[in-house]
């Protein structure tokens, strides 16, 4: 429509990982914030201490802010202790599974949120979005274009498919200060995504192209980490160094073709 404006909503502001503030401090993050409110809802005397801190924190971290992911993982309350619902938080699928009864049916579970979202998608999307689930930490388009292409997903395409995915809030982008975009999933959404690759049956052609990729990112680098230039290098495989790390662990012995 003409004069519609788009209004971005981020994920809710979580701890850092580097150093947890005291309790008192903590309600600062509204991510945070909102896990303990809805945590008094099933635990009237819930109240943030020194041993459930650094939990809650991990928590609000590994749902990367989500509100309804924080809303269904504090539905466990009562049920499971804060630590307990932060090492289940693995399969975050499983887990957040129990929500509000008055609720419509696609906001009662994280899954059925994602069902909802994935089904409104076109079919290159689809494609797209479980193709992505194999960056860690991350990518750039460059990487989108040279993963995401196949089956009927020409190159060229990547970057309008790519772009819808951002508009509906499926795939985050972050610019960053050297005027390079740099996409991500939420980490519940990029495991939902994975299952999808799984489904395709194209999981281990995904992830060799992924690999391919890095592998010709690490060779070209190479050269360049004993000149002038190699601080700007080193910056890009560092900033690439999940990615990397996800390669070898997939490929470890075997060299893509």
């Amino acid at each position: 429509m003409a004069g519609e404006v788009v209004w971005w909503v981020p994920s809710l502001s979580v701890p850092d990982n580097d150093r947890l503030p005291a309790p008192g401090e903590m309600t600062r993050y509204e991510a945070v914030r909102l896990f303990a409110e809805r945590a008094r809802l099933k635990l009237p005397a819930f109240e943030l201490t020194l041993d459930d801190a650094p939990a809650v924190a991990e928590v609000c971290r590994k749902l990367e802010g989500i509100p309804l992911a924080i809303e269904l993982a504090t539905a466990r309350m009562g049920t499971l202790s804060v630590r307990q619902i932060s090492e289940r938080l693995q399969d975050p699928l499983s887990l957040l599974s129990v929500g509000g009864r008055t609720a419509v049916s696609r906001q009662q579970t994280l899954r059925g949120t994602l069902d909802w979202s994935y089904e409104l998608l076109g079919e290159f999307e689809q494609k797209l979005f479980g193709r992505f689930s194999v960056f860690a930490g991350g990518w750039t388009l460059e990487a989108a274009e040279a993963v995401g292409r196949g089956d009927g997903i020409e190159e060229r395409d990547v970057l309008d498919v790519l772009s819808g995915l951002v508009d509906k809030s499926l795939v985050v982008a972050e610019a960053r200060q050297e005027s390079r975009v740099r996409y991500r999933l939420l980490e519940p959404v990029r495991q939902y995504a994975q299952e999808k690759l799984e489904e395709s049956g194209e999981a281990e052609e995904v992830r060799r192209r992924h690999a391919s990729f890095f592998l010709t990112l690490a060779e070209v680098a190479e050269p360049w980490l004993r000149g002038p230039e190699d601080l700007e290098w080193l910056e890009r495989l560092e900033t690439e160094h999940d990615n990397m790390r996800a390669a070898l662990g997939r490929w470890s012995g075997r060299r893509p073709s």
